[in-house]
């Protein structure tokens, strides 16, 4: 093992070729570090950052999320032989005074980049005095996020930018690497020859699952609902050729530039279009979710969302909501056959720990009350922003059930997209999609969960016959891509992404 600092405790990190390589060029130059999940991004920035601020100076570890912010403190506590006040967690929930004295004081300072960006003001004094600034999911570099104006303030600053996916459209990696800087990129896949002998592998098996003829009623029923609302919107001359909801949100800005030159009956288009888009939202969960879900994100609806009272009180909606009712009391694979599907595949073979990834928080709900009722060990882990009554898990509540699950004490874990970014599930054998996502970063991101100690299994379900299936195809389709931008932009990112200098 190299000597690479006096800070590093390296005798605790096995010597890789591919991290070494990578830690030693992010030293020299701003670098987005593109590699697998469970390759060890965060123990490259840490022995990049030891030797960085070996002979003084701070570094700041940024991550999305609180407990994200946990979990990287932790492991540099653990590998940095530094003083336990010198490395410092800082989230919104300290005082601003007291922010400022751990910025004086520490060595790292490990947060999110919404509390730094708030507190720049406080670095001026000090902004010279950090070495490296570390971003961790690097691909939320775009737009208006928070790393973006932090990586302007510590501009001086080496930048190291972590991700195991930019995403697969050719602007956005541009925008990603002008934003935070980026000098060099360092990838590896599955398939690097410095990487292949510790990748596991994961075996992906796509589990078709036929619809229910009730439940198919009920999809027939949404799309004829929505078919005529679109019928609407194109007597307006507008078109929504492909049905989908992406269409009807683009529509906003026609619109809207109509009625502010005066055309006042471009105001039923609005109308329209937010029923539209409501209906379409109940057309995905009876499509992806099932009826269970479905129900209760109409009854959802109902109580909560005054621009849906047109929706739920049609005839053919009230319809939709007593078929729902009755076939709910019917055995699951008659109603919500996923739910139904995922019971079998938990209850096949000796599968030690499984994570089940949920788009929706009701879903998530539902599901892990199930589970829990089957006799599975089962919690769910959903994210901390919550409505009045829905209320969210608290950061305690999160670490407390991802120890748990490390441990052993639960078996299964249901899981919303914050279990996606930077979730250490070591242990994880097996991890369900509920539902395709056509995003190829979370689809990345889901599948790193397994895989990690021995070959992995995944499962995608998919019901036929309903944009599962687009999503699905759509993913694999952007990560080719996403592949072939980077292997490009490899050879010279200078010249390939020219907006950069």
């Amino acid at each position: 093992m190299p000597k690479y600092s006096e800070l590093l405790r390296d005798d605790l990190i096995e010597f890789r070729e591919y991290q070494d390589s990578i830690a030693l060029k992010a030293v020299e130059r701003n670098t987005l570090i593109v590699i697998p999940t469970a390759l060890g991004k965060t123990i490259i920035a840490i022995i990049a950052l030891s030797i960085l601020i070996e002979d003084g100076g701070k570094c700041i570890f940024l991550a999305p999320t609180r407990p994200l912010v946990h979990q990287h403190a932790a492991s540099i506590r653990k590998f940095l032989n530094l003083q336990e006040h010198e490395i410092v967690e800082v989230t919104g929930e300290i005082k601003k005074s007291l922010r400022q004295e751990l910025y004086y004081s520490a060595r790292v300072i490990v947060s999110t980049p919404q509390v730094i960006g708030n507190d720049s003001a406080l670095f001026n004094d000090i902004r010279r005095d950090v070495k490296v600034v570390i971003f961790d999911e690097a691909h939320r570099a775009i737009g208006n996020y928070s790393y973006v104006e932090v990586a302007n303030f510590f501009a001086d600053s080496r930048i190291i930018a972590m991700t195991a996916s930019p995403g697969g459209d050719r602007e956005k990696i541009d925008q990603i690497i002008k934003n935070l800087r980026i000098v060099d990129l360092e990838i590896r896949d599955e398939n690097s020859p410095d990487v292949v002998e510790y990748i596991k592998g994961i075996d992906v098996e796509q589990v078709k699952i036929t619809a229910p003829p009730g439940v198919i009623e009920i999809i027939e029923q949404l799309k004829e609902m929505l078919g005529e609302m679109i019928n609407k919107l194109e007597s307006f001359s507008l078109k929504v050729q492909g049905h989908s909801r992406k269409e009807l949100i683009s529509l906003g800005d026609y619109i809207f530039s109509q009625i502010k030159r005066g055309n006042k009956y471009f105001y039923s288009a609005v109308r329209i279009r937010t029923y539209a888009i409501l209906t379409d939202y109940l057309l995905e969960f009876a499509e992806t979710q099932g009826v269970l879900p479905f129900y209760e994100y109409l009854q959802e609806m109902k109580k909560e969302n005054s621009k849906a009272k047109k929706i739920v009180t049609d005839p053919r909606m009230i319809a939709v909501e007593k078929k729902a009712e009755k076939l709910s009391n019917e055995p699951l694979n008659l109603h919500t056959p996923k739910i139904s599907k995922i019971i079998e595949i938990l209850k096949e073979g000796n599968k030690e720990k499984a994570i089940v990834f949920c788009h929706y928080r009701i879903t998530a709900n539902i599901l892990s009350e199930i589970l829990k009722k089957e006799g599975f060990s089962c919690e769910k882990f959903i994210g901390q922003s919550s409505k009045r009554d829905s209320k969210g898990m608290s950061q305690k509540e999160q670490t407390s059930t991802l120890q748990l699950f490390r441990e052993g004490q639960i078996k299964v874990l249901v899981a919303t997209q914050v279990g996606e970014e930077g979730l250490d599930v070591p242990a994880a054998d097996t991890v369900i999609f509920y539902e395709p996502v056509a995003s190829e970063v979370r689809s990345i991101q889901r599948r790193g969960r397994t895989g990690r100690f021995g070959k992995g299994k995944v499962y995608v379900l998919t019901m036929e016959n309903t944009r599962d299936l687009s999503y699905y195809y759509s993913a694999g389709r952007k990560e080719k891509k996403m592949k072939n931008i980077l292997r490009e932009g490899k050879k010279n990112v200078q010249t390939t992404f020219d907006t950069f200098n």
